[in-house]
């Protein structure tokens, strides 16, 4: 009898040693769980402007620089989704005076600061295939500074707004908790950029940014809290 018990346990032994040993060779299809909870990062890149006084005009007449630094959390553990909140830093310009056009003529200047609340969802688990392409959305608000205008000041209380950006990028995890990505923005807005307004006017100002990226994450995979 207890060589039969020596010879049970020996056998339960063993497969707990093999199926441990699939396990960490990636051989099991229930190991594909990271909880990667959060995350901070930065971003540099190309802030442009998209108006009348970009029709027409080289992109360096419309588009200057931009620098980020975000922070993001996991929703659900383990989802893909995540909440990121981001201040931006950059420069908005237009200038469209010594091009051959029909529509309005001006230019202007302005730093902007930019702060938001998006969205994001990784539609791969970067753990595990290394790369993932993902889409956000969110709200948030901008503040004009240092702005200057070819068609004169621009008021106070217009020098602020809301903003709608809406964008997308892929990511690659370069190490454990490195990750670069590439990702475009679009922000949409109710009030003008370029000054050029009045009452029969339609506003089609936006801007728009291209960022290459680096997160850093807070937590080691497959590690809990």
């Amino acid at each position: 009898m207890n060589f039969k018990r020596s010879l049970l346990l020996t056998g339960i032994t063993v497969l707990s040693l093999v199926a441990t040993a699939q396990d960490n060779n990636g051989n099991s299809t229930k190991r594909d769980y990271v909880a990667r909870k959060s995350n901070i990062g930065i971003t540099a890149g190309a802030l442009g402007y998209s108006g009348r006084y970009a029709v027409k005009t080289p992109l360096g007449s419309h588009t200057s620089y931009a620098v980020s630094a975000f922070y993001d959390h996991s929703m659900i553990l383990p989802s893909q989704l995540f909440v990121r909140g981001e201040l931006l830093l950059g420069q908005i310009k237009g200038n469209n005076l010594e091009e051959n056009v029909n529509a309005a003529k001006g230019e202007f200047k302005a730093n902007v600061g930019e702060a938001t609340v998006k969205a994001q969802y990784d539609f791969l688990n970067d753990a595990v295939t290394r790369w993932s392409p993902y889409v956000l959305a969110g709200v948030g608000a901008y503040g004009l500074f240092n702005y200057s205008s070819s068609t004169g000041q621009k008021e106070r209380a217009d020098k602020i707004g809301f903003i709608l950006p809406v964008g997308g990028g892929v990511k690659y995890r370069v190490s454990n908790r490195g990750r670069i990505f590439l990702e475009g923005n679009v922000r949409f807005l109710s009030k003008n950029l370029d000054n050029h307004d009045g009452e029969t006017v339609n506003n089609p100002n936006k801007y728009y940014s291209l960022a290459l990226g680096f997160s850093y994450s807070l937590q080691k995979n497959n590690q809990l809290w």
